[in-house]
């Protein structure tokens, strides 16, 4: 026990750091793109321009929020804008 790390450890130390960096980044990643989408369809909600799956559309409908089994929202166009 000279407190020297084996060879090898070193490397596998900092294979480690760098997974966990992926790791994180790739949450960070995937919580931005959801508060985007959520933003988009807050956004077209707000403005009049979609209707959940269902509702009757107006004329200013152009997209259509779809909540998919596991929860999430889809949201797909209807129509381009008068």
């Amino acid at each position: 026990m000279s407190g020297q790390p084996e060879p090898g450890e070193e490397e596998q130390e900092q294979e480690r750091d760098r997974e966990r960096h992926q790791e994180q980044e790739q949450e960070r990643e995937q919580e931005r793109e959801r508060r985007a989408r959520e933003k988009f369809i807050a956004d077209l909600l707000a403005r009049g321009q979609a209707v959940f799956e269902g509702e009757e559309p107006t004329p200013e409908t152009t997209h259509v929020i779809v909540r998919e089994p596991d929860g999430t929202l889809t949201v797909r166009r209807l129509r381009f804008r008068r």
